[in-house]
């Protein structure tokens, strides 16, 4: 397991998301994976194309640095942290 590290803290990401507010298919936005989240939680094809550590890092700490953050458990052990504004959504996806 890897874990990313913002602001000298390691999480547990497995993917973030950043596009427009409504289908979160990938077709008003973009999944950027971590290299554990694309090998263990991908969604059934491969995403090795996506993977993008600098853009993971870079919406997470946009992300968990908002007032406006929000938090949801997905269950099976993961939960989602997000932002929804200015008809913007991002994300980012947790394992525990």
């Amino acid at each position: 397991m890897s874990e990313v590290v913002i602001d000298s803290k390691p999480l547990p990401i497995i993917k973030v998301y950043s596009g427009k507010k409504g289908c979160m298919c990938g077709c008003n936005g973009k999944y950027y994976y971590t290299d554990h989240g694309s090998s263990q939680y991908g969604p059934g094809y491969d995403v090795t194309d996506s993977i993008n550590h600098s853009m993971v890092k870079r919406i997470a700490k946009r992300v968990l640095s908002s007032p406006d953050l929000k938090t949801d458990e997905l269950g099976a052990g993961q939960k989602v942290s997000y932002t929804d504004r200015d008809g913007k959504i991002e994300c980012v996806f947790f394992w525990e």
